[in-house]
């Protein structure tokens, strides 16, 4: 019986996360309310309350389920079959194709409430930033390592520089409503632009 309590309060936190980021996906996160999180999941408010007690928790829920999303695309993309420098221009490729699945990631990214809003949810998004950053340059690192990038490049300044590319990419796509350019067609822009620069000089 507990196992089954269990379960069902997993389903119902699935629920309630998931409708979350449709209401962000379409309305944005101003308009995700305790209220309207309720009503989109057909639960009354004080349920509601039992699996999170506020906003602030759905969204750190909300980044939670991002993050775990993001490491399970990471690890079945076959990584290990191939060279350092093809790793990174496959992640990136990836994770813009990841934003364009799920368009409201960059909502949240570039919301209000992460700006200035609950300090819990804004340190929650740093590390899923920080835990992407230590990734990509950890590749860039193994690239190095390999010969395939040059010494005198700085794996986490270049990481930084590649994410801010990703992230600029996914502003420009959620101000023109992801209508007027497919978001993971502009990878290789991203890959000639940055990569390219790094590989070293003959």
């Amino acid at each position: 019986m507990l196992a089954k309590k269990r379960q069902s309060a997993e389903i119902r936190r699935h629920d309630i996360i998931e409708a979350a980021m449709e209401i962000i996906r379409h309305e944005g996160v101003s308009k995700l309310t305790t209220r309207s999180l309720a009503k989109a999941v057909g639960i009354a408010q004080p349920t509601l309350f039992l699996h999170f007690g506020n906003k602030s928790h759905v969204l750190v829920a909300l980044v939670d389920a991002i993050q775990e999303r993001l490491q399970r695309e990471m690890s079945g993309l076959g990584l290990e079959r191939h060279m350092p420098l093809e790793r990174l221009k496959i992640v990136i490729r990836a994770h813009l194709d990841f934003i364009q699945n799920q368009p409201g990631i960059p909502r949240l990214l570039f919301s209000e409430e992460l700006q200035s809003g609950d300090p819990e949810f804004r340190e929650r998004m740093d590390q899923l930033v920080m835990f992407f950053l230590k990734f990509i340059a950890g590749l860039i690192s193994a690239a190095q390592d390999a010969g395939e990038i040059r010494a005198d490049i700085i794996p986490q300044q270049a990481a930084c520089l590649l994410i801010a590319a990703v992230q600029g990419l996914a502003l420009r796509w959620v101000l023109t409503s992801g209508e007027r350019f497919e978001l993971s067609e502009q990878s290789d822009i991203v890959i000639t632009t940055l990569l390219e620069g790094w590989t070293p000089r003959e």
